[in-house]
């Protein structure tokens, strides 16, 4: 579907389709996440430091304790079959309250949260859940909502190969952040220049045509590719963005990032090429594809619901930066970082989130000088699970214990009863713990949160107390 596709609006329940989430999201993250495009073109870190030590779990954590007593479980606490009990009633608030009261925390600096049941949109605890906060990688809840919304779930971006004469080729950046450079055989299957190469190959061959002149068009992005708030140490988290890029521009998993990433896409197509048995010359300067140039090839991208979910289960900030300059070209502006923004807070301010005290300044969450609430981050979730187009950001959060960024997280025995059942977003920045998301509780209820820690003096102190914050959510009967 392109991007001028009309948007499908359907209706469903919200309890059947988050626990429709729980069971598929759980199933395609466990297969997604082992797979080598991961490894090859993600970022697997939250803002700048590593959500837990690689070495610290090398085996699958067991699951915790699961809601409710009877149910049977798959895998990490996923329920098979389990009925969506009719909701009666809020969860008791007073008892909700106290027990996440209860729960300890050495150093943890400013904290804030929130609680929201998601079937009646009421909340349910909350402290000083209006605190501008510095959000870290759950910033990108707020930029991938806007992406569902705006560009919409099946919307596809294309790169393309055009030609405005014989022999003379340009290469065009749709602005795919998971562009390939070679041909993917297992989910997700993104575009690749391998196959543009072959499909250009094709038909120059039948026109007998050998040698050919290289260009490159990036310019469905503007203004700066590296954002001014970040420090020049993220060059190791971050690619500068380009609506042009090969594997985020890295030549393997291990290699830097290159500082001219449409330039390294080009030569490597050009590459290519040369594989195919031409003679290539390549331009030395970008080009802006001339009107009316003949089409020789093009490759799509995935659709944008399973981008979002891969830059939420890997907290991708390459990708988050991409989807920020898309929002722009989606509604006719340049693909800025400044119009990203722009649009960014006029999309959730029209989605009725109540945006006081926030401050947006990139789509990732990396700059510290980025502001949201606690309770704007809940709503995010209480909006994703009440309108089916948004669904995918339900899908793509991690599990707790078993993928993405909370593979190894909830391992101390209080956070044992979220494993396998928060779905939750972590953000981390030095000083900065963040986590948001949703559960299911013992009593059946659907339960978004929000919990926020900033300026902590034991870090990992501030990380187990988010991940039992969100278990004693999960563990509540609090009928």
């Amino acid at each position: 579907m392109t991007r001028s596709a009309a948007r499908r609006s359907s209706a469903e329940p919200v309890k059947f389709a988050i626990l429709a989430a729980l069971v598929a999201g759980l199933i395609i993250g466990v297969s997604a996440f082992h797979r080598p495009l991961l490894e090859a073109a993600g970022v697997w870190v939250d803002g700048g430091q590593p959500t837990v030590s690689p070495t610290l779990f090398a085996e699958t954590p067991t699951p915790g304790a699961a809601p409710p007593d009877d149910a049977r479980l798959l895998g990490a606490g996923v329920v098979e079959a389990a009925s969506v009990p009719t909701p009666v009633a809020d969860l008791q608030r007073a008892t909700l309250a106290k027990r996440l009261a209860a729960v300890q925390g050495k150093g943890l600096g400013v904290t804030s949260g929130q609680v929201v049941d998601l079937t009646t949109g009421n909340t349910l605890w909350a402290s000083r859940a209006a605190a501008p906060m510095i959000p870290a990688s759950t910033m990108k809840l707020l930029t991938s909502v806007v992406a569902l919304d705006v560009i919409g779930p099946d919307v596809t971006f294309e790169t393309r190969v055009v030609s405005s004469a014989a022999g003379q080729l340009t290469l065009v950046g749709g602005g795919d952040p998971y562009l390939r450079a070679t041909t993917a055989t297992s989910y997700p299957n993104s575009g690749s220049t391998a196959e543009l190469a072959k499909q250009v190959a094709a038909k120059l061959k039948a026109e007998e045509i050998t040698s050919v002149t290289l260009a490159h068009d990036a310019s469905l992005f503007s203004g700066p590719a590296w954002n001014p708030a970040w420090p020049a140490a993220y060059a190791d988290q971050v690619t500068r963005t380009s609506a042009l890029w090969v594997d985020q521009g890295r030549a393997t998993p291990t290699s830097p990032r290159s500082t001219q990433p449409a330039a390294q896409a080009t030569a490597l197509f050009g590459k290519q090429l040369t594989a195919q048995g031409f003679t290539v010359k390549i331009s030395a300067t970008a080009a802006t594809a001339p009107e009316g140039a003949e089409e020789l090839a093009s490759v799509a991208s995935l659709p944008v619901r399973t981008i979002v979910q891969q830059v939420l289960e890997r907290s991708d900030n390459s990708a988050a930066e991409v989807l920020l300059r898309q929002i722009a070209v989606a509604v006719g502006k340049p693909g800025s970082i400044k119009d990203g923004i722009t649009v960014l807070s006029q999309r959730l301010t029209a989605l009725g989130l109540n945006l006081a005290g926030n401050r947006f300044v990139d789509g990732s969450g990396l700059a510290r000088t980025n502001r949201t609430t606690a309770a704007t981050l809940s709503q995010v979730t209480e909006l994703a699970a009440a309108q089916p187009q948004l669904h995918s950001l339900l899908l793509g959060l991690p599990v707790a214990g078993s993928t993405g960024t909370l593979i190894g997280r909830f391992y101390v025995d209080a956070a044992a009863p979220g494993k396998g059942w928060v779905r939750a977003k972590t953000g981390t920045l030095s000083k900065v713990s963040t986590l948001a998301g949703y559960t299911r509780t013992r009593d059946g209820e659907l339960v978004g949160f929000a919990f926020m820690v900033n300026n902590p003096s034991q870090e990992w102190g501030a990380r187990n107390w988010l991940d039992t914050m969100a278990s004693t959510v999960t563990a509540c009967g609090c009928r």
